[in-house]
């Protein structure tokens, strides 16, 4: 009897990007053995943000957590923390910003690029990036505000972003699967 498998070509048709990540082996498929651990992973797994107190070591699990959320959260980007809000964004281009002392919602809309997200927010000089995944459309929001404020969308780069964007000396760096772009205020 031989061991089912899934191939990269039928991998990438159904779960684009999948695949090489989930053949730990690099035997050019995804064995039994690798499935089961995907699944186990994925039912075991429990998605949430907190908050916790410094200072402490050990388990702080009941001493330290200062508020936990679990629903509406991110599949793959991490938050932010910037100009006192927590900010996330998740599939759809739905931003939710969180008072960070005390894990109340400020808001949740719909205001970036319809579509996946794996690439992180980032921030710079009182505005937060986004980069949708399927085609690098980016939307600019004011940070800080009790509502969010669109200060930009961008073009779509037309390639597959999923890296996260980085900020230096006012530069904005996004790589793309076949390019890596600056942005820059033109002088």
């Amino acid at each position: 009897m031989t061991e089912c498998c899934l191939s990269k070509k039928e991998a990438d048709q159904a779960f684009e990007g999948f695949f090489d990540n989930q053949d730990t082996n690099n035997d050019g498929k995804i064995t039994r053995d690798e499935w089961d651990a995907i699944s186990k992973f994925m039912s075991e797994g429990k998605n949430s943000a907190f908050a916790l107190k410094a200072g402490r070591s050990g388990d702080i699990t009941s001493s330290h957590v200062l508020w936990t959320k679990t629903k509406g959260l991110p599949w793959i980007t991490s938050a932010l923390l910037y100009r006192d809000h927590y900010v996330m964004i998740k599939d759809g281009g739905i931003v939710t910003a969180c008072d960070p002392k005390t894990g109340a919602q400020v808001y949740q809309e719909r205001v970036a690029a319809a579509g996946q997200y794996y690439a992180s927010p980032v921030a710079a000089n009182g505005h937060i990036y986004f980069t949708s995944l399927q085609d690098g459309t980016g939307t600019v929001l004011k940070a800080g505000g009790e509502k969010p404020e669109i200060a930009a969308t961008n073009p779509k780069l037309g390639e597959r972003t999923a890296a996260t964007p980085a900020i230096a000396d006012n530069v904005l760096f996004i790589r793309t699967d076949k390019h890596l772009y600056a942005f820059a205020e033109k002088k």
